[in-house]
């Protein structure tokens, strides 16, 4: 989960191992601090700090690869069950083309299906706060997808015929 997540917002299989090591060391050295909160939450708020600071050194690398890291069932599947690698390769790019914060709140409920309240903890947001960034970084994926961002036009075509048959 949280290499999952450092890579959905960091687009690089490096940037990401680079950013769960960094937070595995500060979650190492905290882990004394811990307490009542749920681990995986406390764990993200780390890996999603390690990539705030890479994403604004630069280290990120966006537009991310093609779709071979969301074979693992990641929910764009053609009708055989396979993933559409057209398909997800464009809702990576549509992802990446995101404003960093919006990514984080769009890869923890839609990807890591976090609650609000967990998203909160997580980016130190009142739930409130996560709603209003959730439905603005999904309007600006659907606008990015409808509006014929590189690719997106061919690949949401296929999709469709996929479903259709």
């Amino acid at each position: 989960m949280a290499y999952n997540v450092a890579y959905r917002l960091l687009g690089r299989t490096d940037a990401a191992a680079d950013a769960l090591e960094e937070a595995l060391l500060t979650a190492y050295r905290a882990l004394p601090a811990l307490r009542g909160a749920r681990f995986a939450v406390w764990l993200l708020r780390r890996v999603v700090d390690a990539c705030r600071r890479r994403a604004r050194l630069g280290q990120s690398g966006f537009p991310p690869p093609l779709g071979a890291q969301m074979q693992d069932g990641g929910g764009f599947a053609d009708s055989e069950g396979s993933p559409d690698p057209d398909l997800v390769q464009t809702i990576e790019a549509g992802i990446g083309s995101l404003p960093f914060e919006s990514r984080v709140v769009l890869v923890l409920a839609d990807v890591q299906g976090l609650s609000y309240e967990e998203i909160g903890q997580v980016t130190g947001l009142a739930p409130a706060t996560v709603g209003r960034r959730l439905a603005e970084g999904r309007r600006r994926l659907r606008n990015w997808l409808y509006g014929g961002g590189p690719g997106t036009r061919r690949a949401l075509r296929a999709s469709a015929i996929c479903r259709e048959t």
